[in-house]
């Protein structure tokens, strides 16, 4: 009886000490996070004003171009929404370029620099990977943001009002933004230099993906290319005039005059639910993939 009482006793205490050393882990996870997000900002702000710079001249050239047609005669549409879907023409390529930048290194660095040797042994990958997202993430949204803000500005300037659509297109945006700074994570994952990644992206979403676009085409496919991440960059744009039918026939004549004729077959843009499904999906296999094999990549 009296082992008995002793074990009760015993008991509670071991509890408390479990629940204990539980929330005394979780609250440094969460110290770890905090910094390692706090840290990305400050290392990450020069990226960040270069970005801003970026959008506000792609957005100052688009202005100078829409002030020197109108000065040329060319009467300016009367639908706002339509004035600003003018000013997205290069928003894929803009978001193309801020992922790139701010994805390039997420993992890349600690082995092009050797800095895993310090940071490792002080903090886990999951959780110096999480907060480097986070706080890349927030930083990229911000300058894909910040172009929308100026060319809302200018329409509100133009037409004393701003359409409501835009806000539906910049959430597009904003997730084909995270969708794409993932697709950059993996190849920082296994890539020796920063740059690389950078430029293996760029070259593999402005080439790769186009000629595989071109391909499907011409040879008739009628699959919808959920498979094909720059698909779903078409959404950005499409959402403010969405099709009631989003795959098209194109009939293509060549020759002389035009004896023999082709049809090209093209898909314009997803709904919004196979958008939604396929940009997440598209995250979580590459980000999964980038934590697996940052989680075994060695420094040598």
């Amino acid at each position: 009886m009296a082992e008995l009482q002793t074990q009760t006793h015993i008991q509670p205490e071991e509890m408390s000490l479990t629940e204990q050393r539980t929330k005394i882990g979780t609250k440094r996870s969460y110290l770890q996070i905090e910094k390692t997000i706090k840290f990305e900002f400050l290392r990450n702000g020069k990226k960040m004003v270069s970005m801003l710079i970026m959008s506000f001249l792609i957005f100052a050239l688009f202005l100078i171009i829409e002030i020197i047609d109108e000065s040329n005669g060319a009467i300016p549409t009367e639908d706002p929404a339509e004035y600003f879907e003018g000013y997205l023409f290069m928003i894929s390529f803009i978001i193309l370029i801020v992922a790139s930048m701010f994805g390039g290194s997420m993992i890349a660095e600690d082995f092009e620099k050797n800095t895993g040797n310090l940071l490792f042994p002080k903090i886990t990958k999951d959780r110096l990977l999480f907060g480097r997202i986070v706080a890349r993430y927030i930083y990229s949204a911000l300058a894909v943001s910040f172009y929308y803000v100026l060319v809302a500005i200018a329409t509100f300037i133009k037409y004393d009002g701003i359409p409501k659509v835009i806000w539906g297109s910049l959430g597009w945006s904003l997730l084909y933004t995270f969708a794409l700074l993932s697709f950059v994570t993996l190849f920082s994952s296994f890539m020796k230099r920063s740059s690389s990644a950078t430029i293996y992206t760029i070259l593999i979403v402005l080439i790769v993906f186009q000629l595989l676009t071109m391909i499907l085409m011409v040879t008739g496919v009628t699959i919808e290319p959920f498979f094909m991440l720059t698909y779903y960059s078409n959404i950005i744009t499409s959402w403010f005039h969405m099709p009631e039918e989003r795959f098209m026939e194109i009939p293509f004549h060549r020759g002389p005059e035009g004896v023999s004729e082709n049809t090209f077959y093209s898909w314009i843009t997803p709904d919004a639910t196979g958008a939604i499904i396929g940009m997440l999906v598209w995250s979580v296999i590459c980000l999964a993939i980038a934590y697996l094999v940052f989680r075994r990549r060695q420094n040598k």
